[in-house]
């Protein structure tokens, strides 16, 4: 009986070892909905893009059309870039950090979700910050995409608590949901509008209404904010990848999300687990994580009511998928976090 009770308790030390020792991951349950699959079955034409441009130009993580008819991106390198109508890219900034989500006030402005800088307001002489990152001393942790209403406030996702920019394949497996979305109304002024979410990322809204749109990619849904009493309805979930960025086009009323990578069911699925998900990791500490998803073009466009109306998915590549997607001088434009050049597709209809 002796020997069995040590044999018990060894074991029993070995397993807390694993699942809650030095090493182990911080698991979180979390059971989003399974994707849909009659909304995946919308994906199964394959598209082909029309061109790819600046291949110079790495991690155009979002694309924004401006107030003087140009489209701005931001790379990985700080710039931010302009490109006019007729093809010309002039650089417009430099952030000195990582710029991802971009939006402009009612007075043309230039704001930046910076992930190294904070929340960043272009001025004559260079920017001012008006919320720094935590390693700056600043409250945000990763600041990851922005809209500006006509009252001048802006609407910030700060994506993860946990994990900054880089670190997001840990904050997935994790399946953290510590995201939370702010309103920002002046330097150093704001208020948290939502929280508890997983990895809040891609917002945008109606000017017409004022009406908020904003992406939960962990879950694979989007979400419907109402800015004023801060309420949340879900849009849609049960999406078939993970949505990144999220544009409204105001001439067709739609939503566009781009999502960068199809949905793993088989990690989706430990979400529910996370017990199970601590010891998984220590056998992928060993082994290495299994294959990604397929990461094609793939984007999907909603009206305010969450219907679907239009989706995209390009062929597989070499590269990483869309992370931003937007309809410009009458074509697709899409780029992606730490993707290579611009690829446009046709605008027509699925």
């Amino acid at each position: 009986m002796r020997n069995i009770l040590i044999g018990a308790a060894v074991l029993a030390a070995l397993f807390g070892l694993a699942a809650y020792g030095p090493g182990s991951l911080d698991a979180m349950h979390f059971a989003p909905p399974a994707p849909d699959p009659d909304l995946a079955a919308r994906f199964d034409t394959e598209r082909e893009p029309v061109r790819t441009e600046r291949p110079d130009f790495h991690g155009a993580e979002d694309l924004e059309p401006g107030p003087d008819g140009r489209l701005y991106a931001s790379l990985a390198d700080g710039r931010i870039m302009a490109r006019s109508p007729e093809g010309d890219w002039a650089e417009v900034g430099n952030t000195g950090g990582r710029p991802l989500g971009l939006s402009f006030g009612p007075d043309g402005r230039l704001f930046v979700a910076d992930a190294l800088m904070g929340l960043l307001a272009q001025s004559e002489s260079g920017w001012d910050v008006w919320l720094a990152a935590a390693p700056n001393g600043g409250p945000l942790v990763f600041a990851d995409d922005l809209t500006v209403l006509a009252d001048g406030r802006v609407i910030l996702t700060d994506a993860s608590l946990r994990h900054a920019y880089g670190d997001h394949m840990m904050s997935f497996l994790e399946a953290e949901q510590t995201g939370r979305i702010l309103s920002v109304t002046a330097p150093e002024e704001y208020a948290v509008l939502a929280d508890g979410l997983g990895f809040i990322n891609g917002v945008d809204h109606n000017p017409a209404t004022g009406q908020v749109f904003i992406n939960e990619t962990w879950a694979g849904r989007i979400w419907t904010l109402d800015p004023d009493s801060a309420t949340l309805t879900v849009l849609i979930d049960g999406l078939p990848g993970y949505p990144d960025n999220l544009e409204f086009d105001a001439e067709t009323g739609l939503i566009w999300s781009a999502m960068p990578s199809l949905r793993s069911e088989e990690l989706d699925a430990l979400h529910a687990r996370p017990l199970l998900k601590r010891l998984v990791w220590r056998w992928l500490q060993l082994t290495g994580l299994p294959p990604l998803p397929e990461r094609p073009a793939m984007a999907i466009a909603l009206t305010p009511d969450g219907e679907t109306v239009r989706t995209l998915r390009g062929p597989l590549e070499d590269a990483d998928g869309i992370t931003t997607v937007l309809v410009w001088n009458d074509e697709l434009w899409t780029a992606g976090l730490a993707r290579d050049g611009i690829t446009v597709f046709d605008n027509a209809g699925d």
